[in-house]
């Protein structure tokens, strides 16, 4: 397929879907990328050995120095995942923390889609940016803003809380949950252990 088909992304995603089809249990496609997980050695070679079966069958071909094999940890769509839990990507990371103060409601805007991919990671999200989110307020788009102490305090914390590392861990549906509400954000997190110790899936806005 060329470069530069108005559709092309769409249809060659429909065509990875059609050709993965059975293997959602281990196998997640995105566009010409797919990510194989499992929980053993011996499954993941079976896993493997499914999916190059399944692209040779429809007679393509994939550039070995293009693919990684037996990973402990991968990156994909932003994120860090491996070994049972995810973080943010420290690209993702970096570009949060390198942004400087905004003076302008468009560069609000972007900084505040920048913090929203990594908003699963952070407690109190909204409640946090919500002095950033305020200024959004007005008819006028793309006027100039007044930087307040709020709004200085609110995007220091958030930055604070990605430098921390936040960590989410994968669900384990044999193992008790634990859903935390409050009136502007929900907690979901599970105790996995006999010490009932809690770890965070998700937190939601």
């Amino acid at each position: 397929m060329p470069f530069g088909l108005l559709n092309g992304p769409f249809c060659f995603s429909k065509f990875m879907a059609t050709l993965l089809q059975g293997c959602e249990k281990y196998c997640l496609p995105c566009l010409d990328d797919a990510a194989i997980f499992s929980d053993t050695w011996e499954k993941h070679m079976e896993h493997l050995d499914k999916i190059l079966e399944k692209i040779a069958g429809a007679k393509l071909k994939i550039k070995p120095i293009k693919c990684k094999f037996a990973q402990d940890c991968v990156k994909y769509f932003g994120h860090k995942v491996g070994g049972g839990c995810k973080t943010p990507a420290e690209a993702k990371i970096q570009a949060v923390l390198d942004f400087p103060a905004p003076w302008f409601k468009p560069e609000i805007r972007k900084i505040l889609g920048m913090i929203a991919y990594c908003s699963r990671y952070i407690e109190n999200y909204a409640t946090l940016l919500e002095p950033l989110t305020c200024a959004l307020k007005g008819k006028t788009r793309k006027e100039s803003i007044t930087w307040t102490s709020e709004m200085k305090e609110a995007l220091r914390t958030v930055k604070q809380r990605l430098t921390e590392k936040p960590v989410l861990y994968a669900q384990n549906f044999e193992k008790e949950f634990i859903v935390q509400t409050t009136r502007q954000i929900w907690e979901l997190g599970w105790f996995w252990s006999k010490e009932r110790t809690a770890r965070n899936i998700r937190y939601y806005t």
